[in-house]
């Protein structure tokens, strides 16, 4: 069931391209629904940026009820290459006007996965890495960000964090916008394309350069420093906390 899931920093693409005739019929909903707006945004003529910042909250969402549905079968598996996701992305190049958008997923993709894997590798000893995700509360994105400001008392990390994050779902974003203009053959502007294109580069760039500051790729003691701090068991149960109390206020410290 689960062979095509490579990474779970991509987990809306794929659900979307790959496990969509298996998804229980929420998350179903759930897809159609993020299709549906990223398909009112690239045809809104409007800027793209300013208008991917507000569907983050839900890819992020969307990402957490996906990883306690996958991490139902025992063969759930974060770290397999990525080469059926970018065989998907090099059909995207088939059509001339979108190759530069083709390459600089291409290129978030190699960023991504230099990173998903050396996270894994220096944390797979590691106690923190055996969660049992099924376990995982519905956290929002709101209630991520004030967990950040609740458990991270260095406003700087906690922030890069946050950014760290967002990177991430930009990149994300940007593949479901690309992978909904070539299925439903929306015809779209140059200047979109490039402004897709720009956006997941540079959401590359920053979601690499804040993984090297943060050790991830550098030293083994480092990774594993890291690793422990974005998936503690403790930090889990402080998530659910906040969702329970309901202080997402604390959120509104960060910016998107």
């Amino acid at each position: 069931m689960l062979a095509t899931v490579k990474n779970y920093d991509l987990i809306c693409y794929q659900l979307r391209n790959n496990l969509y005739s298996q998804l229980d019929n929420p998350l179903k909903k759930d897809i159609d629904k993020l299709s549906k707006e990223i398909t009112n945004i690239l045809n809104s003529g409007k800027k793209i940026q300013s208008q991917s910042v507000d569907i983050l909250a839900q890819i992020f969402n969307l990402r957490v009820k996906a990883i306690k549905w996958l991490s139902k079968d025992n063969n759930f598996n974060y770290l397999e290459m990525l080469s059926e996701v970018s065989n998907q992305i090099e059909e995207i190049g088939e059509n001339k006007k979108m190759k530069i958008l083709k390459d600089n997923i291409l290129f978030a993709l190699r960023c991504n996965r230099r990173v998903i894997e050396s996270l894994f590798s220096a944390g797979e000893q590691s106690e923190s890495m055996n969660i049992d995700f099924t376990q995982l509360p519905d956290i929002s994105y709101q209630q991520f960000l004030a967990s950040l400001a609740f458990a991270i008392p260095d406003d700087e990390t906690a922030q890069k964090i946050a950014d760290w994050t967002n990177a991430s779902l930009h990149i994300e974003f940007v593949m479901l916008a690309a992978d909904i203009i070539k299925d439903e053959k929306i015809k779209v502007s140059d200047k979109t394309i490039n402004e897709l294109s720009f956006l997941v580069a540079d959401a590359a760039q920053e979601y690499f350069a804040l993984a090297t500051e943060f050790g991830i790729l550098k030293t083994k003691a480092n990774q594993k420093s890291f690793s422990n701090q974005l998936f503690d068991k403790n930090f889990v149960k402080e998530q659910k906390t906040l969702a329970d109390i309901g202080i997402e206020d604390l959120a509104l410290n960060f910016t998107n």
